[in-house]
C-alpha cells in the first residue's frame, strides 16, 4: 500500500536534498514511503485514507470510543442474535443519522479546503431522535463498521483535468491531462478523481500521468473527460516531518551511515553518541497527533 506524506520533489528540492536528475527517483520514493510507516508507527495511527470494515464489541454504554480514525460511514450493521450475520442496520451514513452519530462534531475530516480537519473518534447512539437503538451491546464483535477510514480525507484542486474519459477496472493506467500549465501534480502524490483514489508512480512531459488506480481499497470507476483532479493533502506538521526523517537518513547513507555527533573533549576523551530511530524535531513535530492504543 503505497502512501508518501511529503512530495518527491520537496525532498529533492533547494532547501532538503538539492538533488538534480532522476537517478535517485526510485530509492529516494521508496525512502519516503518507508518514513511515512514510521511516522504511522511512533503515532499509532495513518493519515492517509483508506476504504474498509471492521469488526468491534459494545461495551454496554450509549457513546464507544472507536479502535481507529474514521472519516465517513457507509454502513454500521449489528448480529443481533450474535448467530455470525449482521442483519440489523443502524439507520446513518456519512456522519451519522437517526440511530447515531460521529463525534466530535466540529471535526469534519473530509473537506476540500481546509488541512486542520480531524478524524472522527467516537459513536454514539443518536439520543435527539426516535431511532431503534438505545446501547451498543456488551457482546465480542457484534458490530460492524463499513466506510472510510484515516486521519482525514482533505483534497486540495491539482490544477488540471482529464482530457478524455477513463473506465475502471485498471490497475495501473496512463492518465492524459490536456492543461499543459499551472499544475500541482507530483509524484508519489495520492489524487482523488471522483471518488476514486490513485497513487502517481510517473510523470511523463507534465502531461502523462502513470498512476495505480483505485488505491488503499477504493474502487476504480469510470470518469468523464474535464473532470477535476484533486491532490489529498496531509497535515503540515506530518509532510514537515517526513521531509526532515527522509532528508537525515539519505544524509547518513551518504556518510555511510556513520554517526558525527561526540560528547567530551580531546583532551579527556569523546564518546560517539548514536541516535536511533526518529529525529528529536521529527518528534517534536508529531507529538500532538500521537494516539493511545485501544
Amino acid at each position: 500500500m503505497a502512501n508518501a506524506y511529503v512530495t518527491l520533489t520537496a525532498l529533492k528540492g533547494t532547501g532538503a536534498l538539492n538533488i538534480t536528475g532522476t537517478a535517485y527517483d526510485t530509492r529516494l520514493l521508496y525512502l519516503i514511503e518507508n518514513v511515512s510507516r514510521q511516522i504511522d508507527r511512533y503515532c499509532n495511527r495513518v493519515f492517509y485514507p483508506w476504504v474498509g470494515t471492521i469488526r468491534f464489541a459494545g461495551d454496554g454504554s450509549t457513546l464507544l470510543i472507536l479502535p481507529i480514525d474514521l472519516v465517513s460511514v457507509d454502513a454500521l450493521d449489528e448480529d443481533t442474535n450474535q448467530d455470525g450475520t449482521f442483519e440489523t442496520n443502524w439507520a446513518g451514513t456519512g456522519t451519522g443519522g437517526t440511530d447515531f452519530l460521529l463525534e466530535p462534531a466540529l471535526n469534519i475530516p473530509s473537506s476540500t479546503t481546509d488541512i486542520r480537519a480531524k478524524p472522527f473518534t467516537q459513536i454514539r447512539v443518536n439520543p435527539m431522535s426516535n431511532g431503534t437503538q438505545d446501547i451498543f451491546i456488551a457482546q465480542t464483535n457484534i458490530y460492524r463498521l463499513a466506510g472510510t477510514f484515516g486521519y482525514s480525507l482533505v483534497t486540495w484542486d491539482g490544477g488540471k483535468n482529464l482530457s478524455g474519459s477513463h473506465g475502471g477496472g485498471a490497475t495501473t493506467t496512463l492518465i492524459t491531462d490536456a492543461t499543459a500549465t499551472g499544475t500541482a501534480l507530483e509524484l508519489g502524490q495520492l489524487i482523488y478523481v471522483d471518488t476514486e483514489l490513485m497513487y502517481i508512480r510517473a510523470i511523463t512531459t507534465g502531461t502523462l500521468l502513470d498512476v495505480d488506480r483505485g488505491v488503499n481499497g477504493f474502487s476504480t470507476g469510470t470518469h468523464a473527460s474535464g473532470t477535476a483532479i484533486n491532490v489529498v493533502q496531509f497535515p503540515g506538521p506530518i509532510q514537515e516531518a517526513a521531509l526532515i526523517q527522509s532528508a537525515r537518513l539519505w544524509k547518513r547513507a551518504e556518510a555511510a551511515y556513520a554517526n558525527p555527533s561526540l560528547v567530551g573533549l580531546d583532551q579527556t576523551g569523546q564518546v560517539a553518541v548514536f541516535q536511533g530511530g526518529l529525529d528529536m524535531d521529527v518528534k517534536a513535530l508529531l507529538q500532538p497527533y500521537r494516539k493511545f492504543a485501544i
